[in-house]
Order: C-alpha cells, then structure tokens, then sequence
C-alpha cells in the first residue's frame, strides 16, 4: 500500500482577479519548491478563459502533506488566493493520518482511499 498522499482541488476565480491569482500562485509554487522536499509535485492549470483553476499535488507521505498545511508558504499565501477564488471541489486520494483527513475536512475534501492499482 503507498504512502503517497495526492489531492486535486478546483476553484473559480473571481472576476477581474486572474492577474493577483496568478501572481500568487507564482509565488507559492516557488516557496513550495525550495520549502517543501517531501513535495513530490505541485501543478496549477488554469482553464482556457482563466476563470477556473485545477491544483494537483502530491506528498511522499501524510507528514508531507500536514508540512506543507502549516508551512509558511500555506500560512501567508494560500489564504490570500482563497481570499479571492472559491473551492468548488477537494479530493484527496491515498491513505492519509487522521490528523491529515481533519486538516483537509476543513477545505471541505472529500476522501478516495487506495483500492487497486501502480504507478511505473
């Protein structure tokens, strides 16, 4: 069974706001990378109008991913780029901790565990 932790989260943008999402997401993308070694990847895709944003990460392990939800860079940045976009679906896939399933329930995610499957 991996330990692997990935989550794919959906939001829309507001209005007007696409150029402040995108310098945001910028900036976290860069403090995750230098921050974050147990960051096993972390993409942002943005649809082809730019009103809707897919964010997809992955963790080596739970501790990864609660690392990465009380680091600096989701401390100082994330709450501005949900200050001006709404989640619109959270999904976490894997087996995460119990203490990592009660961080995500409060970004309202919705848990898929390992059945079946690998990774080449």
């Amino acid at each position: 069974m991996a330990k692997d932790i990935q989550s794919i989260l959906q939001a829309t943008i507001e209005e007007g706001r696409i150029e402040e999402f995108k310098r945001l997401v910028e900036e976290i993308t860069r403090a995750v990378e230098i921050n974050e070694p147990g960051t096993k990847s972390y993409q942002y895709y943005l649809n082809d109008d730019e009103t809707k944003c897919v964010a997809s990460e992955s963790y080596l392990n739970s501790e990864d991913a609660l690392a990465h939800l009380n680091g600096v860079a989701a401390q100082t940045i994330l709450p501005k780029i949900f200050n001006i976009s709404k989640i619109n679906r959270f999904e976490v896939f894997g087996d995460p901790s119990k203490e990592l399933q009660e961080a995500y329930t409060k970004f309202g995610s919705q848990n898929f565990h390992f059945f079946a499957g690998f990774t080449r």
